[in-house]
This record gives C-alpha cells, structure tokens and sequence, in this order.
C-alpha cells in the first residue's frame, strides 16, 4: 500500500515536491559565503569577518541528532550583513560539517525580507527553499537547513546556546521508554491534553484515507514537535484509528543511530529475532511493539492490536 498519506504535509515538504525550486536569493550561499558542510575553520573564519563576536562551544556529551562523534556550536553576536544587522545567531557544525543555523533579533529583516518569493505558510512560520529556511515573525526568528536536518524537522528545536552562550549544555531526556502521551491503545480524548501540555508546537491532520489493517472508518494524525525523547527534541506522528492511538513515528537521524540503540536497550533490553522484517531495515524491540528503522532513520511504535498482524507482514514505512 503507498504509505505517502501519513505524512500529508511534511514528507512533501521535505522531497521538496511543494515548494518547487530554491529562488535566485538562496543560491549565494547559506549565509556570507558559506556553504552546507563547510568545516569549522571555514565558519569561524568567515564569522570572524562579520562578527562582533565569536564564541566557541563544544557540546558534550554529543546529543545532536545530525553528530556521530562531535557537536560545536559557533554562536555569532552582531552579525553584519548587506541586508543588514542580525544580533544573535547560531552556526552548528556536527562532525566537523556546518549542519544548521538560527539567527534571531533582526533576522527576518535581514534574511526573508529581501526576498522576492512567495513563501509557503506551515503552522505558523513562512517556509522559503523547498523547508529549508523557517522564518517566524512574530519572535523574529530564522532557521536555515541544510537537507540532512529537514527529516528530523530541526525547525521546530531552539538552541539553547543562541540565548545562554555561557550556559551548561542542558543535558536532555535520555530515555526511549515511550513516554505517557503516546500510550498506544488510549483513546483521543484522553491523550488529548497530555498533548497539549507536553509539545511546544502540535497540530491535529485528519487523514484522506484509513490504512492502518484495523478496518477503521477513519484516521487522524497528531503531529508533536520538540517533544524530548532518547536525548533530544524530535517530532513524533500519531496516528489514530477510530479515535484511538494504534502507530507513532519518532522521528531521528542516522548520525545518532548508536545512541538510539542504546537508548532502546536500555529502555526495552537486546533487539529480538524476527525472521518477517528485513535485517538491513528494521531491529525490532519490546515483543514487537517498538522498531528502529535504519534505511530511513525513525523509531516505529505499535499497538499490541497491530502486532499479530505485522508479525506476518512487512511494517508500515
């Protein structure tokens, strides 16, 4: 069955089929010059140029989803640019490659509003690029992404160093046991202010079509961004058949896969034999309710009531 339903909006986002090609604004280079991938030495010299002031900050222990090995945060104070002056902004480069950036105070002025192109409006941001430029307004904030950080939706992460530089690196929940929002089997109306409460930005899709083999009438999706689970803030996709949560998604990097595996060791113990899903593709865990995907990095959650089902069939991707 073609899977494209459950992800409406983000999966199109991210291939890039909504947004059509990058405008001429974006192909000068990400900011200043620089380049997606540029090593470290490459961003702090640049910076230096442009910067009232830089400052350094290598991250440990390495919690970043798009970082195997290393994790430094270049953050820029009085960022001078043609389009003019942004205050703050955060350069993160993951193993020695520049991964992302968040600029705020006098970003939008500078970075979206010399732009010529009608932007696509996502929740409450303007999406430019094809999702790799988020602006928000209303805190006047922007976040540039290069494509390996549009699958974990990076978008929706803060980071901490951009307000606090000086601060301890926050140290976050490490743990892969699924958290009481996403009890598989409760029903909507019970989960429904867990959500609330628990993700900084949601919204509510209901899907074209019920395809989960449960033979419901009808599915809906809750899309959770920044909620913290197995050491870091990720995006989750609920997905509910009648009113009751059967799937989730947990939405990860294959950079960080090691730790995710520890992290479901130690939540669920060693991964289990199971000779109907693909080695290569899938560990499964926790009596077949929990799945790490290694072709395309994400952890899969099922209800018991799915478990018979998919222990005879290959799981939903």
């Amino acid at each position: 069955m073609d899977m494209i339903d459950r992800r409406i909006f983000f999966t199109v986002l991210a291939v890039g089929t909504v947004f059509g090609p990058a405008s001429a604004a974006s192909l000068d280079g990400v900011i200043a010059g620089l380049e997606w991938d540029d090593d470290s030495a490459s961003v702090q010299s640049t910076l230096a140029e442009i910067c009232g002031d830089v400052k350094v900050i290598n991250a440990e222990p390495v919690q970043f989803p798009l970082a195997a090995h290393s994790e430094q945060h270049i953050v820029c104070s009085g960022m001078q640019l043609p389009t003019g002056e942004i205050s703050s902004a955060v350069f993160v480069v993951a193993d020695d490659a520049l991964k992302m950036i968040e600029a705020r105070d006098g970003a939008v002025k500078a970075l979206v509003e010399p732009r010529s192109d009608e932007p696509v409006k996502y929740l409450s941001y303007h999406v430019f690029d094809r999702g790799q430029i988020f602006a928000a307004a209303e805190i006047d904030a922007v976040w540039l992404l290069s494509t390996q950080a549009l699958h974990p939706n990076l978008f929706s992460w803060s980071n901490p160093f951009l307000t606090a530089p000086d601060a301890p690196a926050p140290i976050y929940n490490p743990s892969a046991v699924l958290p009481d929002v996403l009890a598989l089997g409760a029903d909507f109306e019970t989960l429904k202010p867990l959500f609330e409460a628990s993700c900084p930005i949601m919204n509510v899709e209901a899907q074209r079509e019920a395809w989960l083999p449960l033979g419901a009438e009808q599915q809906t999706q809750v899309n959770c961004f920044s909620f913290e689970y197995a050491g870091f803030p990720r995006k989750f996709e609920a997905v509910f058949a009648d009113g009751v949560l059967e799937l989730v998604w947990i939405l990860t990097a294959k950079q960080e896969e090691g730790r995710i595996r520890e992290a479901l060791i130690d939540a669920f113990g060693p991964s289990e034999n199971n000779t109907q899903q693909n080695p290569e593709k899938w560990e499964i865990y926790h009596n077949g309710q929990i799945a790490l995907r290694k072709d395309k990095p994400e952890i899969l959650a099922i209800s018991q009531k799915l478990v018979p089902y998919y222990a005879n069939q290959s799981l939903p991707e």
